[in-house]
């Protein structure tokens, strides 16, 4: 059975006062406010990534689509949200937040599980491959698929919820324009791969001429 669901679209840095992410309708954003409403649209995406996971983790068929676009956030999309969170969001936050918004914990907690995020989707990523040349998920990958996608929605409320409403009081218009800055900065820069999704897209590439995009 073919798969038909929607390729997901990478939200773009602010072009004429918008944002281009997964919703219909995205807020429109201009100067300091850009960053924020950015990230809420890569936080938008990386749910859809949980749908997508969820999904293929309960596939009765192949859905060799489904994974490929699995492996491409994996392996594309999802480092440069971290990397917006690591270098950027958290280090900002940190040093703008008050005493009595405790967020020294919540920050530490979250870079621990992007470290551990990252090196358990490192390992699912041959799985991944093998999925997207048309195997069904063996019952260890269909486990890890949803204790990946829980773990990452629990991520992304504590985001949502707390540190994008927080960035967008505590934060000076320096930082946020700071912010916005780097983010450009970093979807500038060709974006290196590592050797786990390197092997995965050369194979991609023989059984999918034109590569993972």
């Amino acid at each position: 059975m073919p798969d038909k669901t929607p390729t997901t679209e990478s939200p773009v840095v602010c072009q004429a006062g918008t944002i281009r992410g997964a919703r219909a309708a995205p807020p429109p954003c201009c100067g300091t406010e850009c960053p924020i409403e950015v990230m809420y649209e890569e936080n938008f995406n990386q749910r859809r990534l949980c749908t997508d996971m969820e999904l293929l983790a309960a596939t009765t068929w192949p859905r060799p689509e489904l994974a490929r676009r699995i492996l491409v956030n994996l392996c594309r999309d999802q480092p440069a949200h971290f990397e917006d969170d690591a270098r950027g969001l958290f280090p900002r936050l940190r040093a703008r937040a008050l005493p009595m918004d405790g967020l020294d914990k919540t920050l530490s907690r979250l870079a621990h599980t992007h470290e551990a995020a990252h090196a358990a989707f490192v390992l699912l990523i041959p799985a991944l491959a093998c999925m997207a040349g048309g195997d069904l998920p063996g019952p260890g990958d269909r486990d890890a698929l949803y204790r990946l996608a829980a773990a990452e929605r629990r991520h992304l409320i504590v985001e949502n919820a707390i540190l994008l409403p927080l960035a967008r009081l505590r934060l000076s218009d320096a930082d946020k324009s700071a912010l916005m800055a780097g983010m450009r900065a970093r979807r500038r820069q060709p974006r290196g791969t590592d050797f786990a999704c390197a092997r995965v897209f050369a194979r991609l590439d023989l059984l999918f001429p034109g590569g993972p995009e």
